[in-house]
């Protein structure tokens, strides 16, 4: 809903969904805080469990332009997660909208 915050999730949750893929988005930032945020979710308990960090493939991703906003570079933002995915039919992500993150292991 307009004006409302985000849905947030719990952390339980992540652990125990086992993503092979994690995508850094905080709502309203560039790629700066989710590199940042990474840092400290590498403290979180089962983070190093996770299949997405054992692998090293944490995102973070400017979502401030590319997912935060409706308009047409929500395409853009579609065509990052599908390189981010599927590089080997997408070709890699543009480093200037996303990039790996520290995992911390």
């Amino acid at each position: 809903m307009a004006g409302e915050p985000s849905r947030r999730i719990e952390w339980a949750s992540v652990v125990e969904a086992r993503p092979e893929v994690l995508l850094l988005m905080p709502c309203g930032f560039g790629l700066e805080r989710p590199l940042a945020e990474a840092k400290l979710l590498s403290r979180l308990p089962g983070w190093a469990d996770l299949p997405a960090v054992r692998s090293g493939e944490v995102w973070a991703v400017d979502s401030t332009s590319y997912f935060s906003r409706p308009g047409p570079r929500l395409v853009d933002g579609l065509e990052t997660v599908a390189s981010v995915l599927h590089p080997e039919v997408f070709g890699p992500p543009d480093p200037r909208v996303a990039c790996r993150a520290p995992t911390g292991s």
